[in-house]
């Protein structure tokens, strides 16, 4: 088959967040709930990451259970954004002309229903879009699902985050710090690209792990995880499309552009 989808490698900046993340659901109960604060530059793999720990217990759920929930602050302003959004993936109850107390304890019930043991919240840092006194509120709904349901919250964004965090002297305590790194073409990068290079399905061994490669890499990804992996992917269905079965300098040159479709649907056929 085609390159399709994406390729999870778990480097030890993931494997470490990942790690941590278990302990706090699988982990014993504690009498003050605590959490995860996952930072990085914009393409860094932090949904990426986030999705891949919600995907590892999406399958324990029962009929009426979801044993992790996952949002994202995008856009989201106000505490009764949050709380709307909590609702939504549920498929809970979510009226416009609901108060943020009324979603407050519509939440409350419907985690406790489902049997909820962890709250993942993507683009954390969004919160900082709103004024003062909304992030105080945002921040408090986010304290709030911790202590009144025992929840722990496992937050992604970008640096900024860092910020916001920080402004709350309670949350700042509680949540442990994970940081993603803006590659550089160094020896945890060729180990990284070594073990993405195992699971290409092409026939032959690359030549993507050399200091020329790697500075190619770096230079038009801008060190971005979601750059390197565009380029290794389009240069995986270019070497699959020539029968080269190997990604050499020249196709990693060549994957600067997308590859065609209508040869990747002509193969395919």
């Amino acid at each position: 088959a085609i390159v399709g989808g994406d390729i999870v490698v778990r480097h030890p900046f993931v494997m470490a967040a990942e790690k941590y993340a278990r302990w706090l659901l699988e982990g014993p109960k504690r009498t003050r709930t605590t959490g995860m604060l996952v930072t990085g530059p914009v393409g860094a793999g932090k949904t990426t990451l986030a999705k891949l720990i919600w995907r590892r217990y999406v399958h324990q759920r029962g009929p009426d259970e979801a044993p992790i929930v996952m949002i994202s602050m995008t856009g989201a302003r106000h505490m009764r954004t949050v709380y709307g959004r909590i609702l939504e993936a549920l498929s809970g109850p979510l009226n416009a002309s609901q108060s943020s107390a009324d979603r407050e304890m519509a939440v409350t019930r419907l985690l406790r229903r489902v049997r909820c043991r962890a709250l993942i919240i993507d683009e954390v840092q969004d919160v900082l879009a709103g004024s003062h006194s909304e992030q105080r509120r945002t921040l408090d709904a986010i304290k709030y699902v911790m202590n009144e349901l025992g929840l722990p919250v496992l937050a992604f964004g970008t640096a900024a985050a860092e910020t916001a965090f920080r402004s709350d002297v309670h949350l700042d305590a509680r949540f442990k710090r994970f940081a993603l790194p803006q590659w550089t073409a160094d020896v945890a990068l060729e180990s990284f690209l070594r073990s993405v290079e195992r699971q290409l399905p092409l026939r032959k061994p690359s030549q993507f792990c050399t200091k020329v490669a790697m500075d190619f890499l770096i230079q038009h990804s801008g060190g971005s995880l979601d750059g390197i992996m565009t380029l290794l992917r389009h240069a995986a269905v270019l070497a699959i499309l020539t029968g080269e079965e190997r990604i050499t300098f020249r196709i990693l040159e060549q994957a600067l552009e997308v590859p065609d479709m209508e040869a990747i649907a002509h193969v395919t056929d």
